[in-house]
């Protein structure tokens, strides 16, 4: 029976092998910058006035909490 660090290890070297983190990271990236994408997955229209309630989400604050919370699933392995 293998156990639970055996598991984790292979399970760290199968997305280290096919590039999976890489891979989530860049469609990340590219959702958000990609702007027409936002239109195709309904979340706003063309149109659309966005109003600022003081918690605007920049691209410096998104993408540092993407790297934050990226660094966090790798730190568990």
């Amino acid at each position: 029976m293998q156990t639970a660090s055996s598991r984790e290890r292979q399970a760290r070297d199968y997305l280290e092998k096919h590039r999976i983190m890489e891979l989530l990271n860049h469609l990340t990236s590219v959702l958000l910058f990609v702007r027409p994408a936002l239109k195709t997955l309904g979340l706003c229209i063309a149109d659309e006035v966005l109003k600022d309630d003081g918690h605007i989400i920049t691209l410096d604050k998104f993408r540092d909490e993407v790297n934050k919370r990226t660094q966090e699933i790798w730190s568990s392995f």
